[in-house]
């Protein structure tokens, strides 16, 4: 049995994981926003809806596996000479077998000769991008945390390269998918020789009895994994068939800082999730944690919110070879409405974490479902009207109904008391850090000031209404 770290190391290994995407995904953000603004918002919009939609059904490359197959290896290490070679067989074959089916859902979709050659090429990179997370688990299931963090920013270094040469070479959007599918097949040879350094050479091997077991199994992750796609990705695919390429890019490139700042509550919800899962029976200590992470998610999103609102074409500073003022203003309207979307994730996917650590898994998943046919049916109706700006506030309003419905959920079927005194106190604090950012900008003082002021201020006007404490702190203490 491989050796466990003590688990007051978790949090060093988790801060180098956290530290390594920092230093490199802010990076990666800005490079694919210059990508973007030298191929063009039309064909970014082709290819964002087209790597979109490979990620609508991604778990046919992987029917779950992965998360099973690591929560497996780290209860119990000695599967791996059995599960590993079998996992790996199958894997190989779902990843060169789902491009494929992409291709024909894409056809019946109406794609075509040139972008279901793209389709194609994305869906491989999609499909061995899970081949990848399926070494990268066996490396977490093994307690290698630190080694994960370096492996969990090798593809964006990799492309970052690629990336580089291509803008002095000549960059497209093909090459760009070219670059991609490149990084991705290195990945793959690399990860997995990190793999069979750690464990042993073993011989792949094909089980079917096996295979099927865990893939029955395996299931529960899979639907988890379609809701959250179709969440998250069915508005750029609808708005690109319904409104163009051209639309579906203006709003890829607002969307692309929704992604980026939600990476801090997926970055932070994870360590919750093991602390509620590790009170599973003590109430008191659930509701407590909740009250904590929901002030922690919540007031770095409040302030990313309204610099959204007040300075949101601010981050659009690269966009100037094909982007006109129109376009410019399409970008901001999306980014603002968005950014409220980020607002009330800030607020309420901590409950979201509580129901899915605690049992609730099939609730959530409901819940879920509801969103995505809301979701559907007003970008059904409003994307031929409005265009980008109807996708950016149809997802405000889906996450608006998910939020709801965990409060209620949690409020008339859970034991633990929902925080409504905080709320309010949040809410007070967002509008005081309004007033705070608007009468700075009236006084005509740079954004960056107004900005660090305010964050200052929004952080004085928590500890004033003792929605931080440094008490809280110590139930992180392990």
């Amino acid at each position: 049995m491989l050796p466990k770290p003590p688990i007051k190391s978790l949090f060093a290994h988790i801060s180098v994981v956290v530290l390594l995407n920092l230093l490199i995904k802010p990076v990666w953000l800005l490079v694919e926003m210059q990508v973007q603004d030298s191929v063009g918002h039309e064909a970014w919009g082709t290819y964002a809806a087209l790597l979109a939609f490979g990620f609508l059904f991604i778990t046919l490359s992987d029917l779950g596996v992965n998360q099973y197959a690591t929560k497996a290896l780290a209860d119990q290490p000695e599967l791996f000479r059995t599960w590993f070679p079998n996992l790996l067989i199958f894997k190989l074959f779902a990843a060169g077998v789902y491009p494929f089916i992409m291709v024909g859902l894409g056809w019946a979709l109406g794609y075509r000769d040139e972008e279901l050659y793209f389709l194609l090429l994305l869906c491989l990179v999609h499909g061995f991008n899970q081949v990848m997370e399926f070494f990268r688990g066996t490396v977490r299931a093994g307690q290698h945390f630190k080694l994960d963090g370096f492996l969990s920013v090798f593809d964006r270094l990799f492309l970052l390269g690629l990336t580089g040469a291509l803008f002095v070479y000549g960059l497209s959007v093909e090459r760009f998918i070219y670059a991609r599918l490149l990084t991705v097949g290195v990945g793959t040879v690399l990860f997995y020789g990190v793999v069979m350094r750690l464990y042993g050479w073993v011989r792949p091997n094909l089980d079917l009895p096996l295979v099927r077991k865990v893939v029955r199994h395996s299931l529960t992750f899979a639907l988890m994994t379609v809701l959250y796609s179709l969440h998250d990705k069915v508005d750029q695919v609808m708005l690109e068939r319904l409104a163009g390429s051209r639309e579906n890019g203006l709003y890829a490139g607002a969307y692309r800082w929704l992604d980026a700042f939600s990476m801090y509550l997926w970055t932070v919800l994870p360590i919750f999730f093991a602390r509620f899962a590790y009170f599973l029976r003590d109430i008191r200590e659930q509701e407590r944690l909740l009250h904590f992470g929901q002030v922690l998610t919540a007031l770095p999103l409040i302030l990313v919110s309204l610099f959204g609102f007040f300075y949101g074409e601010k981050l659009f500073f690269l966009f100037d070879q094909q982007t006109t003022p129109e376009d410019l203003a399409t970008m901001t309207a999306c980014l603002k409405a968005l950014f409220v979307a980020a607002f009330l994730n800030g607020f309420f996917a901590i409950f979201s974490t509580l129901l899915t650590a605690t049992g609730y898994e099939r609730i959530v998943n409901r819940m879920i479902v509801i969103s995505i046919l809301l979701n559907i049916g007003l970008n059904a109706v409003f994307i031929p009207r409005y265009g980008a700006v109807a996708s950016a506030w149809t997802t405000v309003l889906s996450y608006a109904f998910l939020d709801l419905a965990y409060l209620l959920y949690i409020q008339f079927r859970l034991d633990i008391r929902v925080p409504y005194v905080q709320i309010a106190k949040l809410l007070l604090t967002a509008g005081l850090s309004a007033g705070l950012f608007w009468g700075m900008d009236r006084l005509g003082l740079s954004w960056p000031l107004v900005t660090g002021l305010a964050g200052l201020g929004t952080l004085g006007i928590a500890f004033a209404l003792r929605l931080i404490k440094l008490a809280h702190f110590n139930r992180f203490n392990v």
